[in-house]
């Protein structure tokens, strides 16, 4: 169900007019004022697209990373990833490792619902390092072989 926060920046002292009557007339009498909460509009779901939360990601070992997701909708949503009950935070730059590799579950959530999207990061060998030739991807399983690596 939708909930709708109590910012006092949405809320309204409004005077209602006496009813019926043949000709409405404004009271500014304290028994005819009252508070109105109005949400934020026009409201929208969060979404997560493509372009902003792309599903692969490609890493360098050794290098920094950042997770890139990010949400539309109103209000803002809030994102959050985590990959095997681990949180990583969107957007914030962190040396690599392999234990980054695999997918993570993103959640973009605001008062109007969640959207998800799987998102797999790929780390690569950094250049030079480990066989022959330079770099290889160590796959979604952190280079054990399952998914290739050169």
């Amino acid at each position: 169900h939708p909930s709708f926060s109590w910012s006092p920046s949405r809320l309204f002292l409004v005077p209602i007019p006496p009813f019926p009557g043949p000709h409405p007339s404004f009271s500014w009498s304290p028994s005819r004022l009252f508070l109105i909460l109005i949400p934020p509009f026009p409201a929208v779901k969060p979404r997560l697209d493509i372009e902003l939360c792309p599903p692969q990601q490609n890493w360098t070992e050794g290098q920094e990373g950042t997770l890139n997701c990010s949400a539309k909708g109103t209000p803002e949503p809030r994102v959050s990833c985590s990959k095997d009950g681990n949180s990583l935070i969107p957007g914030s730059i962190r040396p690599v490792y392999r234990a980054h590799a695999g997918t993570y579950l993103c959640q973009a959530t605001n008062e109007l619902g969640t959207a998800e999207r799987n998102v797999t990061v790929w780390v690569q060998r950094a250049s030079g390092a480990g066989a022959p030739g330079g770099s290889g991807p160590l796959g979604i399983f952190g280079g054990f072989g399952l998914l290739g690596s050169s």
